[in-house]
């Protein structure tokens, strides 16, 4: 033990004490950034062993920011200029809130190695505000610790080191010198310490250095998604605990200039067909990324691969197919406001914000006033993911939750009832709806642990990874609710949505590596008593926050409204996607552009390129110019809007 027993002068060596633990937890946080980087290594399958001195040095910058504001409280009271802090209890004390909080603080980080698989970026504030949601999270924390039994494992190791830091670094003796002087002379430490502590966290101290953000570990990086090896996961939560404004954009001078670029007022048609009041039933997969869909990947495998959605594949022959579909998040709380409002996700999960408190745009509500009755159907407890708060917020009349199913024997022990009984609860339910209705179903059953009802054991093929198994089973539920629909007499008179929540990210072929793959989710429109909504549209864009204006635009709505996408069913003004994913990714035909907010990063023709390699930045600048201007348009538009409480049209 490196204890000091005996007196001396000043009583320097607790400020040594001091600077060799922070330096031994900054030490710590570098083992983890490494360990985040082996547990996720195919979700950067570009970076190199040679980029490693830039990502770990650049990652030192973010990890002093974030020990700092970790031991902000320790810090501080070490270097209080009173000689009580040399007291053994007052010792005592400082040792445990350093093991606490430093621990604490590495738990967030090794966290990571396994929840960054589901979300494709660090966590941030609003996890926890997700998650204070559920109402089972000791089982949700049980099946963690289970499954992933080995990073706990390596918590439990990490903190073990703290505590040997501290008792190997330990101070017990007291000044020699007179109060008064050791009074005075820390004072001037803390001063000095204090002027080094605003520094480390600001990132500098120069006048005109604005405080260090998420977005300043694109300095390290190649690609926009290998920040998040920079960055660590205390960091982006305390950078994001006090985010509830997006900045006020002026990249146009006034509102017409950006509505001439991208506007989001939907208009209907000067000539339309009356209203179809026809049944709108949208059916939210979990995870369902295209990788598990043997149609779309014709190219892998030398041709043979046959996927694991048979019935997807079948019901695709018969529906209107975009080849090119994205999600607008990577979290399930994120595809609700995307699917059902038309409000995707910008930086933070926009059903955690306080814009919720905006009027919204609302498809079950505009279909309300037409006559509709509106349900949503999830299988989790009440109350899970916010999901029952947002959707009585967006004026949906009816939910059904496990509650409602009424029947633990078919509850899967942590997320919910499974998918085949709560789909066949979904149907015969509908059936009790005075028609025209609209119903909207999440599943719950392709879900870490990623298992599948006892007596489906062995049925269906397992693959490469988990989750496959559980999407073979999804995919038969779904078969026997469209067997027991089709027998239905709304059936016919329907149109129905499939899509997912969002892609399931930790996926196995490098093209579903790439910040494009790792959103890209089927988006089927099938109409059984309409020929004309059949095909493959390889030309047309679409996305979740489409969803809501092309049913609208399908049923002829009349009256104008507010929705950030298009309507695919009709004069696609501006063929686009969007999403965020560190920076705006905007997708323009056959190319994505990756924004920043300031300049853009990186441009690809992911259609022909699929990994992503040739960076385009500077290279095609016509095709460049016009889609900054188009991101541009629709950052002013989302920031603005939401920040004045204008998502809807004025009459």
């Amino acid at each position: 033990m490196s204890s000091y027993s005996s007196a001396s002068g000043f009583g320097w060596r607790i400020h040594q004490m001091l600077l060799v633990r922070l330096l031994g937890i900054m030490i710590l946080f570098t083992i983890c950034r490494v360990l985040f980087f082996l547990f996720n290594q195919s979700f950067f399958p570009e970076v190199s062993w040679g980029q490693a001195p830039t990502l770990l040095l650049g990652g030192i910058r973010f990890d002093l920011v974030a020990i700092l504001y970790t031991n902000i409280l320790y810090v501080f009271l070490t270097l209080i200029p009173l000689t009580f802090k040399y007291r053994r209890p007052y010792q005592n004390f400082l040792d445990y809130l350093f093991i606490i909080t430093n621990s604490i603080a590495l738990l967030a980080n090794c966290a990571d190695f396994i929840y960054y698989r589901f979300t494709i970026k660090r966590s941030t504030w609003t996890v926890l505000q997700e998650f204070s949601h559920e109402n089972n999270l000791h089982k949700l924390f049980g099946g963690f610790l289970i499954n992933y039994w080995y990073v706990f494992l390596i918590w439990i190791m990490l903190v073990m080191l703290v505590i040997y830091l501290t008792r190997r670094w330990k101070v017990t003796s007291r000044p020699e010198r007179p109060a008064w002087q050791v009074f005075l002379a820390h004072s001037v430490v803390m001063t000095v310490a204090v002027f080094l502590f605003i520094g480390g966290v600001k990132g500098g101290f120069r006048h005109s250095t604005r405080p260090i953000t998420l977005s300043n570990a694109g300095e390290y990086v190649d690609k926009p998604k290998e920040m998040f090896i920079v960055l660590n996961t205390p960091f982006c939560i305390y950078k994001t605990l006090k985010r509830s404004d997006y900045q006020r954009a002026s990249f146009f001078g006034s509102e017409m200039e950006a509505n001439a670029v991208y506007s989001p007022i939907h208009m209907p048609d000067p000539s339309p067909a009356p209203f179809q009041p026809k049944n709108v039933v949208i059916l939210i997969w979990e995870s369902f990324g295209k990788e598990m869909v043997g149609t779309y990947n014709g190219d892998l495998e030398n041709g043979t691969y046959k996927g694991y959605t048979p019935f997807v594949d079948s019901l695709m022959r018969h529906s209107r197919v975009y080849w090119h579909s994205f999600a607008n998040g990577a979290k399930s709380i994120e595809a609700i406001p995307s699917v059902l409002t038309s409000i995707p996700g910008i930086m933070e999960p926009f059903i955690l914000t306080r814009y919720t408190d905006n009027k919204l745009p609302s498809l079950p509500e505009m279909l309300q006033q037409k006559g509709y009755h509106t349900s949503f159907f999830h299988g989790a407890p009440n109350g899970s993911m916010g999901f029952k708060a947002f959707t009585n917020l967006i004026g949906v009349k009816n939910y059904y939750g496990k509650t409602e199913y009424n029947n633990d024997a078919d509850y899967d022990g942590i997320w919910g009832i499974w998918d085949e009984e709560f789909l066949q609860f979904w149907a015969k339910k509908m059936d009790t709806f005075h028609e025209p209705f609209m119903s909207t179903l999440f599943t719950v059953s392709s879900h870490d642990p990623y298992k599948v009802p006892a007596r489906y054991k062995g049925k269906f093929p397992k693959g490469p990874l988990p989750i496959y198994e559980t999407m073979g089973y999804t995919d038969q539920a779904l078969t026997k609710f469209f067997e027991t629909a089709k027998t239905k007499p709304w059936f016919k008179n329907t149109l129905f949505v499939i899509t997912a929540d969002h892609s399931a990210t930790f996926a196995h072929y490098p093209k579903y590596q790439t910040s494009v793959g790792n959103f890209s989710v089927p988006i089927l429109f099938y109409a059984p008593g309409d020929s004309t909504v059949t095909g493959t549209d390889s030309a047309t864009l679409v996305q979740q926050i489409d969803i809501m204006p092309s049913v609208l635009g399908y049923l002829h709505y009349d009256k104008p409204y507010f929705g950030f996408g298009k309507n695919v069913f009709g004069k696609v003004p501006l063929n686009f996607a969007v999403n965020y994913d560190g920076v705006y990714q905007w997708f323009n035909g056959p190319y994505v552009l990756q924004f920043d907010g300031r300049k853009t990063v990186g441009l690809y023709n992911y259609q022909e390129d699929k990994l992503l390699k040739i960076n385009l930045a500077g290279k095609v600048p016509d095709v460049q110019k016009l889609m900054e201007l188009q991101v541009k348009a629709f950052i002013q538009q989302y920031s603005n809007r939401m920040l004045d409480d204008r998502l809807t049209v004025t009459p």
